[in-house]
């Protein structure tokens, strides 16, 4: 990590680091993993150029998500899928196995949240179910009563309050409990 070869200066690196679950030394690995993105435009454009969506879905690590393309769109600030290097270090940092499990919740709660109206709806879970089935890939399927039974099963088993969607507290509630969900929800670089 010397000073010559570095993107970030010592005090920027620590910057970071007081904001992310990340080392000095994690916060280089990430940038460097970052500018494999696309070589050309972090040459052209200095350390924090903008990537496009479909730059950082090159990321292997996040090939395999069903989930892929709403985490980078929770993640950007536009809403797009496009970030820059810190918007790219928070999502990583976020999605780091240092993360704790009411930051995961936090992030889970907005990838899920499609209408992003604060609440888990019947429409929302329509959405999650298709990401998760995804015919073409998985050859799995199913009927609409099939999914609407298993919407129906959720919120039954994750609506507290009985008003018909999952708040944020019920879905905190629910995802603290449920075993294995942290590594549901960890990207390793």
């Amino acid at each position: 990590m010397g000073q010559g070869t570095s993107a970030y200066d010592q005090s920027e690196l620590a910057e970071f680091q007081d904001l992310t679950y990340f080392t000095k030394r994690e916060v280089l690995h990430v940038h460097k993993r970052f500018a494999e993105l696309a070589p050309e435009k972090v040459k052209q454009h200095g350390r924090n150029p903008t990537l496009t969506k479909e730059e950082i879905l090159l990321l292997p690590e996040l090939a395999a998500n069903p989930f892929k393309e709403r985490i980078l769109e929770v993640f950007s600030d536009a809403g797009d899928g496009n970030m820059n290097f810190e918007q790219f270090l928070d999502m990583m940092s976020q999605l780091s196995s240092k993360a704790p499990l009411e930051t995961k919740i936090d992030f889970a709660f907005k990838i899920y949240d499609f209408n992003e109206d604060g609440q888990i709806c019947e429409n929302d879970l329509q959405k999650v179910i298709l990401f998760l089935v995804q015919p073409a890939v998985t050859g799995a399927t199913l009927t609409s009563d099939e999914r609407n039974q298993v919407i129906k099963n959720v919120i039954n088993e994750m609506d507290m309050d009985d008003d018909g969607s999952i708040s944020y507290l019920d879905f905190k509630h629910g995802m603290s409990k449920l075993n294995g969900f942290e590594e549901s929800f960890k990207v390793t670089l």
